[in-house]
């Protein structure tokens, strides 16, 4: 008759489960201290990314400004990590321009680049030496800009068909290319 009065326990994997459940929305929510939720109504519908030329400027919504001006050639050092002898390490800088009335978290900028007809996926270039580290850290006060530099590997019979990809924040900004070669020919942009 005692156990007719016991209430009744889910199996231990099932309690389990919930619990990395719930651990996992509360690791959500304190790394990137919002609930999904309650930033629903902030997040943009995905649309087709579009596509600019170096120079120019994508301004958002909310607005957040993106520039990425025109690749460079780099020579990364001995000490860099992600080159290889006879690719064409390419440089560029990414500007963020916060005009949004709040301060900008940059933890969830992301970067790409592709190269090339098949559009390849491009090899992030590292070298301490010559302060070329990680990308954006920390935030953009309101009405202030930040710009890092970024460098890709690139074969050099890639350098002619470039795409950089910017996503502001992967959760509530879609991403903006910005395509072009390293050297322009005569006449071309």
């Amino acid at each position: 008759m005692d156990s007719i009065h016991r209430p009744r326990t889910a199996p231990a994997g099932r309690r389990a489960a919930a619990c990395s459940g719930i651990a996992s929305m509360l690791t959500l929510t304190l790394t990137f201290g919002f609930g999904f939720a309650a930033h629903a109504a902030a997040v943009q519908p995905v649309a087709e990314p579009s596509t600019l030329t170096w120079g120019e400027t994508k301004t958002y919504g909310d607005g957040l400004a993106v520039t990425v001006a025109r690749p460079t050639a780099f020579t990364p050092s001995a000490t860099s990590a992600g080159h290889r002898a006879g690719n064409q390490a390419v440089a560029w800088k990414v500007t963020l321009k916060n005009a949004t009335g709040e301060a900008f978290e940059t933890v969830l900028v992301a970067v790409y680049a592709k190269y090339g007809k098949a559009g390849e996926q491009a090899e992030r270039v590292f070298d301490a030496a010559k302060g070329i580290e990680g990308g954006f850290e920390g935030s953009v006060s309101p009405g202030r800009s930040a710009t890092v530099t970024y460098v890709f590997d690139i074969p050099r019979a890639g350098t002619e068909m470039l795409d950089l990809e910017v996503v502001p924040q992967v959760i509530t900004h879609d991403g903006t290319h910005w395509v072009g070669s390293l050297h322009p020919r005569a006449g071309r942009v």
